[in-house]
């Protein structure tokens, strides 16, 4: 891969960590700001759950900078490596590589069911009052 496209990615990568921590430890923050009128509307449970889930992306947001990090870190030691030593740094590389990329998936699912499960019992609760 050509260097310039790879520096491209970084960067797309790093916007798109930024992004996940930003709404979920939003998501998180307002919740708890709100808490009294949240628990009104959706019920103590719905909003430990939302509460719950919005602290897991948020903490797997955080290992994906961290993984970024350790697959920026091998990646520049496989290029500057000899061949032999290439190799394995290059797997080790890939490796964090791979387990970024799934952690913005766990993220974002979990950013996704938290606000779609709040909206889900807001519905529920106002259809089951009438």
């Amino acid at each position: 891969m050509a260097q310039t496209d790879r520096d491209i990615l970084f960067s797309n990568e790093a916007f798109v960590i930024g992004m996940l921590q930003a709404v979920s430890g939003g998501a998180l923050v307002a919740a708890l700001a709100q808490s009294e009128a949240l628990i009104k509307l959706s019920g103590n449970i719905a909003f430990l759950l939302f509460l719950t889930v919005m602290a897991v992306s948020l903490l797997v947001a955080v290992l994906a900078a961290y993984w970024k990090h350790q697959y920026k870190l091998w990646d520049v030691k496989a290029q500057a490596s000899a061949a032999q030593n290439a190799q394995t740094r290059s797997v080790k590389a890939n490796r964090y590589l791979k387990v970024m990329r799934t952690a913005f998936v766990v993220s974002l699912l979990g950013v996704l069911f938290g606000v779609g499960e709040l909206v889900v019992v807001f519905w529920f609760r106002a259809l089951c009052v009438v």
